[in-house]
C-alpha cells in the first residue's frame, strides 16, 4: 500500500509534467519522461515519505527548476514548511512564484515566508500584489495582522499594514487591519482615529465592537459592558456582541440581566444548543429550576456537542425537585463517555437519600472504573457518605484498606489525614499530609490543613503560621486558607488582623464554619449583636450543622 501510494503520487506529478510541457523547447514531452526524471521523482517521494525532508524539498526544487513546473515547486515549498531549512523555504516559494504568476497560494507562501524571516521590504510588494484581487481584499486585510503577529518590531508593522491600507479608504477591514496594529504598538492615537473611521463606514460592523470591547474589559468590566449596551440599543441584531455582552454580565455575577440577554439569542433564528444551555445555567444560578429544565431541554432538540452533560444537568434538577425516579431515568441515559462515573456518583447519592447508606455503597461496589482517578471518585463518595452519617470508623477502615491502591495519590493522602483527624489521630494524619505535599509540593490546601490543624489546637503556632503563607502565597483567593490565617491571629491573640482576614474570608464564601469564626473574633471584640447576627444567619442556611450550633450554644 505504501509503495502503491508512491506510485500514485509520481504518476500525477509525471501527468501535471506533460500537461504544463512547452512544445518546441529543450523540455519536450520525451526528455520529462526520461528514466533520470522518474529515478529523481521517486527517491523525492521516498525522501519525503522517510522524514527526509531536506533532501525531498531540494529534489523536487531542482525538479521544478528543469521542468518549469508549478505543482513540483509547490511540493517542494510545502515540505519545506516542516524544516527548519529558511533559505530553501524562500528559494522554493520564489520559483514557485514564478512558475505560477497568477496563484494565490504561491503569493500567500511567499510573503509568509519572508514575513517569518523579518524580510517586511521584501513581503511588501507580494502583499500588495494579494490585496489588488477585489474578492480577497477583505479578508486579505483580516488575516494580515495574524500573519505579522510574530514580528518583534511592532512599529514597523504599524508602518507596512498603514502603508498596505493606504489605497483603500473606503474599506473598512483595511482601518481595522490598522487597528489592530496600532493597538499592538501602542499607537492609541491611530488606534482611535482608525476606529472612528469605521464607525463612519460601517457602523454596524460587530469585529470592531468586539475587539475594543474586550480591550476596555481588561481596563473596566463596567466600561466595557457600558459601550457594549450603547452598541446593541442601536443595533440590536447583533448577536455576537450580545453574546459576548451577555458573557461579560455572567462574569461580574449579574446572573438575571445575563439571562435576559442569552433568552434575546435564544429566539433568534441561528441560536445554537450552547447559548440555549446558558440560560439554563444561568436559571440555575438564580434557582429558577422550571425555566432551567425548559431550556436544556429545549437545548437536546439542537443537538448540543455534550448530550451526556446535559442529561446530567436535567437528573440534577428533577433531583432538585424531589423528582428522584425522573433523575434516576435521566442519569441512566448518560453513555460510557466522560461523564459516565460522574452519572454514576449522582446515582449513588440519590440512592443514598431515597433508601440507605448501605444501598448507596453497594451500588457504588459495582462500578466498574477504569482509571486512578475514577477508582479514586468512587472510594471519596463512599467515605463521604459514611461520614456524613457519623459512620467515621467505618470510613477510616476504607481508607486505611484502600490506601495501597493509591500509595501516589496526594488526593487520596488529604482525604485520609481529614479523616484521621475526625478521629484525633494527629500523627497519622501530619504524615500524610507531608507525604501529600511531597507528591504535589503546590498543594495549597494540604499546607492549609496541616496549619490550620495546628492553630485550632493552639500548638506550633510558628509552624502553622508558615504553612498557613505558603498555602496562601499559593491561593491567595482560597477563602478556607484565608479563614485559616485569621484563626491562626484569633489564637495569637490578634483580634483585629482575625477578623481582617476571616471577614474576606466570608465575604468570598458565606460557609457555617467561617461564620462559626467569624462570630467567635466579634464575640471576643465585645460585637456581641453582631457576633449573634451572623450565627442566626448562618443557622437559617445550615440547620443542622454541628459547629455552628455549638458556638451558638457557647456563645449564648
Amino acid at each position: 500500500m505504501h509503495l502503491l501510494r508512491i506510485f500514485t503520487l509520481i504518476t500525477i506529478l509525471l501527468f501535471s509534467i506533460l500537461a504544463n510541457a512547452k512544445p518546441g523547447t529543450s523540455s519536450s514531452a520525451d526528455n520529462y519522461t526520461n528514466p533520470d526524471l522518474v529515478f529523481r521523482l521517486l527517491l523525492a517521494e521516498i525522501a519525503s515519505q522517510r522524514g527526509e525532508l531536506n533532501l525531498a524539498s531540494e529534489l523536487f526544487l531542482d525538479l521544478a527548476k528543469q521542468t518549469d513546473n508549478a505543482l513540483l515547486a509547490e511540493r517542494a515549498t510545502k515540505i519545506t514548511g516542516y524544516t527548519r531549512n529558511a533559505a530553501l523555504a524562500l528559494e522554493a516559494s520564489k520559483v514557485w512564484n514564478e512558475l505560477n504568476k497568477d496563484s494565490i497560494d504561491a503569493q500567500q507562501a511567499l510573503s509568509e515566508i519572508l514575513i517569518a524571516n523579518n524580510k517586511l521590504n521584501e513581503a511588501k510588494p507580494v502583499l500588495q500584489k494579494l490585496l489588488l484581487k477585489d474578492k480577497t481584499r477583505a479578508s486579505g486585510f483580516l488575516y494580515l495582522n495574524s500573519m505579522l503577529s510574530r514580528v518583534p518590531d511592532k512599529k514597523a508593522v504599524l508602518t507596512l499594514v498603514t502603508e498596505l491600507a493606504q489605497p483603500y479608504p473606503k474599506l473598512a477591514e483595511a482601518h481595522f487591519a490598522v487597528v489592530h496594529a496600532a493597538w499592538i504598538g501602542k499607537d492609541q492615537k491611530v488606534y482611535e482615529k482608525e476606529l472612528a473611521a469605521i464607525n463612519q463606514i460601517k457602523p454596524e460592523w460587530e469585529m470592531p465592537v468586539l475587539f475594543k470591547g474586550q480591550i476596555l474589559a481588561q481596563e473596566s468590566p463596567e466600561n466595557a459592558l457600558n459601550f457594549y449596551s450603547g452598541f446593541l440599543s442601536k443595533y440590536p441584531k447583533s448577536n455576537d456582541v450580545r453574546l459576548e455582552y451577555a458573557k461579560l454580565l455572567t462574569n461580574g455575577r449579574k446572573f438575571n440581566e445575563a439571562k435576559n440577554e442569552f433568552i434575546k439569542l435564544v429566539n433568534t433564528a441561528n441560536s445554537s444548543a450552547e447559548v440555549t444551555l446558558a440560560v439554563g445555567l444561568l436559571s440555575v444560578e438564580l434557582e429558577d429550576y422550571d425555566l432551567a429544565e425548559k431550556y436544556f431541554l429545549q437545548s437536546l432538540k439542537r443537538n448540543p456537542k455534550d448530550k451526556d452533560q446535559v442529561f446530567i444537568y436535567l437528573a440534577k434538577i428533577a433531583d432538585k425537585k424531589n423528582l428522584t425516579d425522573a433523575a434516576i431515568t435521566w442519569l441512566n441515559k448518560v453513555g460510557n463517555g466522560n461523564h459516565f462515573i460522574e452519572s454514576k456518583l449522582i446515582t449513588a447519592e440519590i440512592i443514598a437519600k431515597k433508601e440507605s447508606v448501605d444501598k448507596a455503597l453497594e451500588f457504588l461496589s459495582t462500578i466498574k472504573s477504569n482509571s486512578v482517578d475514577e477508582k479514586l471518585s468512587v472510594v471519596q463518595l463512599k467515605t463521604s457518605l459514611l461520614t456524613r452519617f457519623n459512620r467515621h470508623q467505618e470510613a477510616f477502615q476504607l481508607m486505611q484498606s484502600e490506601a495501597p491502591n493509591f500509595a501516589k495519590s496526594a488526593e487520596f493522602k488529604f482525604d485520609y489525614a481529614l479523616l484521621a483527624d475526625k478521629l484525633n489521630k494527629y500523627d497519622l494524619m501530619e504524615n500524610l499530609l507531608r507525604e501529600a505535599i511531597k507528591i504535589k509540593p503546590d498543594y495549597a490546601v494540604a499546607y492549609n490543613a496541616l496549619g490550620y490543624s495546628f492553630a485550632d489546637r493552639n500548638i506550633h503556632l510558628e509552624d502553622a503560621r508558615k504553612y498557613i503563607e505558603v498555602a496562601l502565597s499559593i491561593s491567595p483567593n482560597n477563602h478556607y486558607i484565608l479563614d485559616s490565617m485569621g484563626w491562626l491571629y484569633f489564637r495569637l491573640g490578634k483580634l483585629d488582623s482575625a477578623l481582617s482576614f476571616i471577614q474576606k474570608a466570608y465575604d468570598i464564601q458565606a460557609d457555617p464554619e467561617i461564620a462559626a469564626h467569624l462570630s467567635e473574633i466579634l464575640w471576643a471584640q465585645g460585637k456581641k449583636k453582631e457576633a449573634s447576627d451572623v450565627l442566626e444567619l448562618s443557622l437559617q442556611s445550615f440547620p443542622d450543622n454541628e459547629v455552628l450550633k455549638e458556638t451558638f450554644k457557647r456563645l449564648r
